[in-house]
Parts: C-alpha cells; sequence; structure tokens
C-alpha cells in the first residue's frame, strides 16, 4: 500500500507539473509566441520526471557502503539541459532580438517542474501564477514604461512574393514585428504578427494601415489588442 500511495503522490506531481507548465505555455500562445502550450507543458512535465528520477529513483542502491549517491546531480543538470531549447527560441533578426522573454519563461518553466517534482506545491503554485502575471501584465501600454503592442492578421494573396512585400511596406510604415507565423488556410497564406512598439497610439492604427490595405496582394486585415 505504501508504494501505490508513493506512485499515484508521483502521477500527482506529474500532473500537477503539466498543468502548470501548460498555464504559463497559454499566456504565450495567446500572444503568438514561438513558445506555446505544448512546449512549456512537456518541459515542466519532463523536469518533474527527471526530478522525481533524481530524488527517488536510485533509493534501491542506497545502504551499500561502497555506493555514495548526490541525489541533486540529475535535478542540476535539468538546468543546464533547457539552455539548447532557450537558444532555439531566441532569434535575431533586423538588427533586434526577439524571443528572450519566452526563453526565460521557458527556463522558468523548467524551475516550477523542478519544484512539483521536489514535492514543493505551494511554491510551485505562487510562481506559476507571478510567472503568467508578470508576462502578461508587462504587455499592458503604460505610459513613460511600455509603448503600445497590437496583434495583426493578414491573408495574403497567391502572388509568390506577396510574404516579401508584405514585409517591406510594414518596414516602411515603421511597423517592425516582434514575431511573425505563416499559416495556409483555406488556400491562402494567412500572416500573424506581433507587434510590440508601435510607431503611433493604437487607436491610430487603423488610419496607418489604410494604405496598406488597398493592395491587391492583401485579401483581408485584422488587429486587435
Amino acid at each position: 500500500m505504501e508504494f501505490l500511495a508513493a506512485q499515484l503522490e508521483y502521477i500527482l506531481r506529474l500532473f500537477l507539473s503539466a498543468l502548470f507548465g501548460g498555464l504559463i505555455g497559454l499566456e504565450r500562445e495567446v500572444r503568438l509566441k514561438e513558445a506555446g502550450v505544448r512546449t512549456h507543458l512537456i518541459v515542466s512535465f519532463a523536469a518533474c520526471l527527471m526530478m522525481l528520477v533524481s530524488k527517488y529513483g536510485f533509493s534501491d542502491m542506497l545502504g551499500h557502503s561502497a555506493i555514495g549517491l548526490d541525489p541533486s546531480r540529475v535535478a542540476a543538470s535539468i538546468v543546464t539541459g533547457i539552455s539548447f531549447l532557450g537558444a532555439g527560441i531566441i532569434f535575431t533578426r533586423d538588427k533586434g532580438i526577439s524571443g528572450l522573454t519566452t526563453a526565460a519563461g521557458a527556463w522558468a518553466t523548467v524551475g516550477i517542474g523542478m519544484a512539483v517534482g521536489a514535492g514543493l506545491y505551494l511554491i510551485s503554485a505562487f510562481s506559476t501564477l507571478f510567472i503568467v502575471l508578470i508576462q502578461a501584465l508587462l504587455h499592458l501600454n503604460v505610459p513613460l514604461l511600455y509603448h503600445p503592442s497590437a496583434f495583426l492578421m493578414v491573408r495574403l494573396s497567391e502572388e509568390p512574393d506577396a510574404a516579401d512585400r508584405l514585409s517591406t511596406a510594414l518596414k516602411e510604415l515603421q511597423l517592425l514585428p516582434d514575431s511573425v507565423k505563416y499559416n495556409r488556410t483555406d488556400g491562402a497564406l494567412t500572416a500573424e504578427l506581433t507587434l510590440e512598439r508601435l510607431p503611433c497610439p493604437p487607436e491610430a492604427l487603423g488610419e496607418l494601415l489604410t494604405p496598406l490595405m488597398k493592395e491587391p496582394y492583401i485579401r483581408s486585415m485584422q488587429w486587435w489588442q
């Protein structure tokens, strides 16, 4: 019974780690960031799993005088291992860097997964709430501190250079996307852009985009904050 109870608690920890990681990833996915629900969920789940292995996986080898174990060694390697994933999220383009916040969030998600695996439920729950709130609230348009931001969705025609023409037109309007995602649906190419720094107040964005909406290679355009 004790063995079964312990196994069920480990499963509960894995479930909670996936839940907490998914909540952080949901906030990122809503903002069209590079890493979303699946990435953060798997990162947190894997960190929790490795923490469980590090803490309990070698219990059968304890008690042997010739064997000395350091239960923190596997856990310490998790922090190093997340570096390759963070590097894959960060991009450099147009003399700017994007993805830093998402990469930092993924790194924090590893810590939350490890905390759940160690049984620190309250700390991991608080950390999840803190990360989600910080990433969400710091996107608000606070005068003197932050520039207004918006999301732009553009459906393009089948012209082969439509995406390049859109990119050029946005640069001319001083609209530099922080991230861009292309999807092909219903025979049309859709571009989803995150505009972190607008050159105008959000209410004036429609007026700024008016000339662009008249371009023949653009089928439709939507934007929101």
